[in-house]
């Protein structure tokens, strides 16, 4: 098939490819460096805000999972004081080149990183209560530039564009961007299988443990960078309050979307859960003689059953307007989760052939999964231009950083339920540094914890999953008077500017 004039032109010029676009469309070397800085972005929350630091206390610093899932869980009181100042520092404040969101990024991305790297490096201090302080210390100061950093590379999908199908494309290749940078920290897994503690080639967990931290986080600092180039289209007309609890008031009481998908988060958050990292450890397979971890199979079957879904963002705004709308999507891909689940539950991971089986279970749910990030993250972003409708007040920062916050609040109730749940599942960190199996008792109960209580979350989830509305008529009149506002906020200053 002979190729198109535009298609040779991307052969002989790839890179002016990517900077070039017609009026009123983002420019694909800003997607692309929206894409490049939440791969940056998710890779270090996947080490840092994630799991594995949960896993690292318990397996590396030996701490009791309780006093991990308190600590870790009581961190969010924090996140609920410093996430509303941060949206409001973001909102009140304008830097000199008219923006108020990429330079944040800017000066904060590589000060992030390094704290995020800290948080994984061993010192031997003796005690409980010194490795907690540390522990403590060191994330509540990540956290708070996390914070900075994440809300602002959120508000810049609102902020990139005034036309909602264009924001739709940012949150495409942003939530490709999570896809690609959330898998990164999930190699961990197979490098820490081994017995005595051990891991791959001859490194110990606190070995593998900083070189990965290494990688994540001080490489997601340096790919953060890439998005400073990005333009924002769409300011506010007047200044923000100066009062964040106005800020706060307008986004609470006129943003229901928003408000639903905290409900979504919290919800999820709750039911029971123990991560991956428990239970396929736990798991051997012999074959051929050969005694093959379960962990190491599952990273293979986990890139496999995530191309479908993967691939589904690439063609996610057509597959949303196949669908007929984001809110349909978000239930489709709540009860294939739930349905999956279940399914994957009763087959249980006692064979090789039972874990093909889990992983088709998988590959199935990823499918409409993969649309529902781009679908929730696109909603939000309009919930802005419809606060800005209904306030005048536009609130880039106070919408993401709650939308962070109810993240970070969900990750800390998630840790405090996983705490215990591995204390009732009896799970024991010595077993794994002196290379014995877990208790009966453990082996037992891991696999369902870990599957139904999912599906439980899931399922509750639908409830205010059906109660959004937002129809597309509604967004329609929004952006319409919120061009007509904008062209005669612009006379009125031209006119201010040449009157004598």
């Amino acid at each position: 098939m002979a190729l198109t004039e535009e298609q040779r032109d991307v052969l002989r010029h790839p890179i002016r490819w990517f900077s070039k676009a017609e009026e009123d469309v983002i420019p694909r070397k800003e997607l692309l460096g929206v894409l490049l800085a939440t791969v940056g972005q998710s890779s270090m929350f996947g080490m840092a805000g994630a799991n594995w630091f949960f896993h690292f206390c318990t397996n590396v610093l030996m701490l009791d999972p309780k006093i991990v899932g308190g600590m870790t869980g009581a961190m969010p009181v924090f996140d609920a004081v410093i996430d509303p100042v941060v949206g409001g520092v973001i909102d009140w404040h304008q830097f000199k080149d008219g923006r108020k969101l990429v330079p944040w990024i800017r000066n904060l991305a590589i000060p992030a990183a390094f704290m995020a790297f800290m948080l994984f490096v061993n010192w031997n201090i003796s005690g409980t209560v010194y490795k907690v302080v540390y522990c403590v210390g060191i994330y509540l100061i990540w956290d708070t530039l996390y914070s900075f950093l994440n809300t602002s590379l959120l508000g810049l999908t609102a902020a990139i564009s005034p036309h909602s199908k264009q924001r739709v494309r940012a949150v495409q290749w942003l939530d490709i961007g999570v896809l690609i940078g959330s898998f990164f920290p999930e190699l961990l897994l197979p490098f820490l299988s081994g017995t005595g503690g051990n891991g791959s080639f001859g490194l110990n967990q606190q070995q593998i443990y900083l070189l990965f931290a290494a990688i994540m986080c001080g490489g997601g600092g340096l790919l953060f960078m890439t998005v400073t180039g990005t333009k924002e289209r769409v300011t506010a007309m007047q200044g923000a309050s100066r009062n964040p609890f106005v800020l706060i008031f307008n986004v609470l009481r006129h943003n229901h979307i928003l408000l639903l998908f905290m409900v979504v988060d919290l919800v999820r958050a709750a039911s029971p859960y123990v991560s991956e990292a428990y239970v396929y450890q736990q798991v051997t397979y012999n074959v051929g003689g050969k005694t093959i971890p379960a962990s190491a199979l599952m990273t293979i079957f986990m890139i496999l059953a995530g191309l479908p879904g993967a691939s589904l963002k690439l063609v996610a705004v057509k597959v949303i307007d196949r669908v007929g709308s984001m809110k349909r999507v978000l239930i489709l891909a709540a009860i294939t989760d739930v349905v999956t689940r279940v399914v994957a539950c009763i087959i249980g991971i006692s064979s090789i052939p039972r874990l093909v089986l889990v992983y088709v279970c998988e590959t199935i749910s990823n499918i409409p999964w993969g649309v529902y990030g781009i679908a929730q993250r696109a909603m939000i972003s309009d919930s802005v231009d419809y606060v800005e409708w209904k306030t005048g007040q536009r609130t880039e920062g106070i919408t993401m950083s709650a939308r962070n916050l109810t993240g970070k609040l969900g990750a800390g109730l998630r840790r405090i339920v996983m705490g215990f749940c591995l204390d009732f599942i009896q799970y024991n960190p010595e077993n794994v540094k002196l290379g014995i199996p877990q208790n009966a008792h453990c082996q037992k109960w891991a696999w369902p914890t870990y599957k139904l209580g999912t599906a439980f979350g899931a399922l509750v989830s639908l409830i205010p999953l059906m109660m959004l509305n937002y129809p597309d008529s509604l967004k329609t009149q929004v952006e319409s008077d919120l061009a007509l506002r904008r062209a005669a906020a612009a006379q009125k200053v031209e006119m201010e500017v040449y009157t004598p």
